[in-house]
């Protein structure tokens, strides 16, 4: 790898991006955020807003680029920076793949119990968001449906998900209820707002509504563009990341204008794309490399960038499955991918989760976290001596004192199989046994997180009187 040329294609990227955003613009599908515009001195032509370079700089300059984002439990916060990598779940999906590989409709049972699981796992201090789409809640309440059953569930980092005005008024309205009112709720990170760009270089109502509120209460603002090279964008990696990058920088600039100094993340997703049949395509080398320069790109505006996950096109947890998410997650690890959403569960291009894959990812994550430690030297881990006794007069390192004393620091895998099985035993069987066994395990000890008793009655009373059945209430 050629990092000066690296370095140089980035720059590239960077200025074409800026004379996509000064000679095409974007279209900002709200007369509010057109005004918004306006009354700044943007050049505003046939529906679209255009951008200088120094408007660029001047808004990106206003940003709050490392911040903490606090959960319920103060013990649980992020670090956003372009050091730091933060996982969150898998987000998004409608669907279950099963152990035998049938797929059926994730319904709510599927999101508290997912929920439950990311609470229990130390590597994740981010909860919440699409866990999955439940199928049996009502669209219209669904959105907050899944933010209240993520702060009764967890008390981790709350990921957002965008949605309609209605749907991100009764959200703050929750967290003013959990963190005591609006002024509140300011001071501090809490809620990750995400807002996602619609390409090609469009920003919809619902992004924009998203965005504003967000910024009303100070929370930090996720700018998420999603492009499919080759779909929604050039089918060339250099096109499609020079786009998406405008795209983002353009709602960058807005949280600006409305909330000077408003923190921001910069979300890079650039899929790949199976352009033979026009699906998209997350397993593929195309998006790792996109990811890259996504990368990158943030790190130069300072900003904390979100790519990488535990990504993969396989329709269950197969091979294919272990390779393009250990790839994927490489380069989470390697390029720092501040904010890593799909972080585990993911299947079938985003279509789907899955329980036996969210430990496989657990456990690939915390693979890489044993490799990015570096190892310990000193008299003890040198052994000198240990070695002089097993040389001079034979024997084994295996029965030696120093053995006894330090082999439990050795990596133990919570469930890859190590161990030889009965004659006969079928290997992925017994490794979805074992993913099984730790599903149940984690399950087993999930506690459900104190919350004080009225402000829990106070949210259960909303989410009534906004359509929620009781009996969904109950359960969560």
């Amino acid at each position: 790898m050629d990092y000066e040329k690296e370095l140089l294609a980035v720059e590239e990227i960077h200025r074409a991006s800026l004379k996509i955003l000064g000679e095409i613009g974007v279209e900002f599908g709200s007369e509010e955020a057109n005004e918004i515009f306006k009354t700044n001195g943007f050049r505003q032509e046939n529906g679209r807003t255009y951008f200088t370079e120094e408007q660029i700089d001047k808004y990106l300059a206003m940003a709050t680029k490392e911040f903490i984002v606090y959960g319920r439990d103060e013990n649980y916060f992020i670090n956003v920076n372009t050091r730091d990598i933060n996982y969150c779940p898998g987000y998004g999906s409608p669907m279950i793949i099963n152990t035998d590989g049938s797929v059926r409709e994730a319904l709510f049972d599927d999101y508290l119990k997912m929920a439950n699981l990311f609470h229990m796992e130390k590597s994740f201090k981010v909860n919440g968001g699409i866990l999955v789409q439940p199928s049996d809640i009502a669209a219209d309440i669904s959105i907050p449906a899944m933010i209240y059953a993520t702060i009764k569930r967890s008390s981790k980092v709350i990921f957002g998900i965008q949605g309609v005005k209605k749907d991100q008024k009764d959200i703050m309205n929750m967290l003013e209820i959990v963190f005591g009112g609006k002024e509140e709720l300011r001071k501090k990170a809490r809620y990750i707002v995400l807002s996602t760009p619609t390409s090609p270089l469009r920003v919809d109502a619902n992004a924009i509504d998203t965005l504003l509120l967000g910024c009303e209460y100070n929370q930090p603002i996720a700018v998420c563009s999603a492009c499919m090279p080759g779909g929604t964008a050039p089918v060339t990696l250099a096109g499609a990341i020079a786009m998406s990058n405008a795209e983002m920088l353009s709602s960058i600039v807005l949280t600006q204008l409305v909330n000077p100094g408003n923190p921001v993340l910069y979300e890079f997703a650039c899929y790949g794309s199976n352009v033979q049949s026009g699906n998209a395509s997350i397993g593929t080398p195309e998006l790792i490399k996109a990811g890259r320069y996504g990368a990158l790109l943030a790190k130069k505006y300072g900003l904390a960038c979100r790519s990488g996950g535990a990504l993969s096109d396989a329709k269950g947890v197969t091979a294919q499955a272990g390779v393009e998410t250990a790839m994927c997650l490489f380069h989470t690890n390697t390029y720092k991918a501040n904010l890593v959403m799909h972080a585990a569960g993911i299947l079938d291009s985003f279509a789907a989760m899955s329980y036996e894959k969210i430990m496989l990812d657990f456990e690939v994550i915390d693979r890489y976290a044993n490799y990015s430690e570096d190892i310990e030297v000193n008299e003890n881990t040198l052994a000198l001596d240990t070695i002089r006794n097993v040389a001079i007069n034979g024997g084994t390192f295996l029965n030696q004192k120093h053995t006894v004393k330090n082999c439990r620091k050795t990596y133990t895998p919570q469930v890859s199989l190590r161990s030889n099985l009965p004659s006969g035993k079928n290997p992925n069987e017994a490794l979805y046994e074992s993913m099984n066994s730790r599903i149940e395990k984690q399950l087993a000890a999930y506690v459900k997180p104190e919350l004080d008793p009225v402000i829990e009655k106070k949210l259960d009373e909303y989410m009534l009187k906004i359509g929620m059945k009781p009996e969904d209430i109950k359960k969560v």
